[in-house]
């Protein structure tokens, strides 16, 4: 099966890399635009210049590139950082559940994008979400509009790609977060304590490719017949 391309190392972090994340996340640039004015602006556009370092690494390639990458990539951003662990664990998790799965194109998209160093992340909860018509993208209709709500443990623009599973989907739907219709919020009923998000898709186009057949929750391991 086709997994996460090869990287040159499998090593977690270098002293030099980790030096140059210390120094970001000591003393990052200032917020710009957007970032700054909206909730946990600095604290976002602190882990944001961390995380553009690690991709320029390919760091995400690289947790999926010998068994146990993961781990030892996690564990040295935990002594540096355990909030930027923490954003990159779901990534991890995904680097790791994707290339266990039967090969096709969204899948196989997914694993390429990490392969070039871009982030993902696993929706820690599905909301609410419809398909245009009643019925997800097929091989008579490949193209499908979609309304929906997700949740999301941190902020979304860390990501490329958000996997949201749900048994009315008909499996892992690969959600790029800069898709036209795609807007996020904070979770207003847990600002105070969490870092939660939750993302918006108002008619949303998503190609029958976008979808990977998945018959369980790959975050709690349920069985779930595809509809």
């Amino acid at each position: 099966m086709t997994g996460i391309p090869d990287v040159a190392s499998t090593a977690a972090l270098d002293e030099k890399s980790v030096a140059a994340l210390r120094e970001i996340l000591d003393d990052p640039s200032l917020p710009v635009g957007t970032t700054a004015e909206g909730p946990d602006g600095i604290r976002i556009a602190r882990l944001r210049e961390a995380l553009d370092h690690l991709v320029t690494l390919r760091a995400g390639a690289v947790a999926g590139g010998s068994p146990g990458a993961g781990s030892r990539l996690l564990t040295s951003l935990e002594a540096l950082d355990s909030e930027l662990a923490a954003v990159l664990r779901e990534h991890v998790t995904a680097v790791e559940f994707l290339p266990t799965l039967e090969p096709g194109r969204a899948r196989n998209a997914v694993l390429g994008d990490i392969g070039r160093g871009d982030l993902v992340t696993f929706a820690s909860g599905v909301r609410a979400w419809s398909w245009g018509d009643g019925a997800a993208p097929g091989p008579e209709q490949p193209l499908r509009r979609a309304h929906g709500e997700i949740e999301v443990g941190h902020f979304p623009g860390f990501y490329t790609t958000v996997l949201a599973w749900d048994p009315d989907i008909g499996g892992l739907i690969a959600i790029p977060t800069h898709r036209q219709g795609v807007s996020w919020q904070p979770a207003a009923d847990d600002a105070e304590t969490s870092h939660a998000w939750v993302v918006t898709l108002a008619a949303v186009t998503f190609h029958a490719d976008d979808l990977i057949p998945l018959d369980r929750d790959p975050r709690g391991g349920r069985s779930q017949t595809l509809v």
